[in-house]
């Protein structure tokens, strides 16, 4: 389990994949944190991902 994983380990947003998805953007821009969201993110429905959420 990764720090965002247990730092978010109560967060209930209303649906368990809005929460994975969260705790996914927030390990990708912690590992790249000078970069654009594109650019952590990897890709482009990791992207979009994280600009609808």
């Amino acid at each position: 389990m990764g720090w965002a994983a247990e730092e978010f380990k109560d967060l209930d947003l209303g649906d368990a994949r809005r929460t994975r998805r969260l705790i996914k953007l927030v390990d990708d821009l912690s590992a790249q944190p000078t970069g654009s969201i594109p650019v952590a993110c990897g890709g482009w429905a990791e992207t979009k991902a994280a600009y609808r959420l």
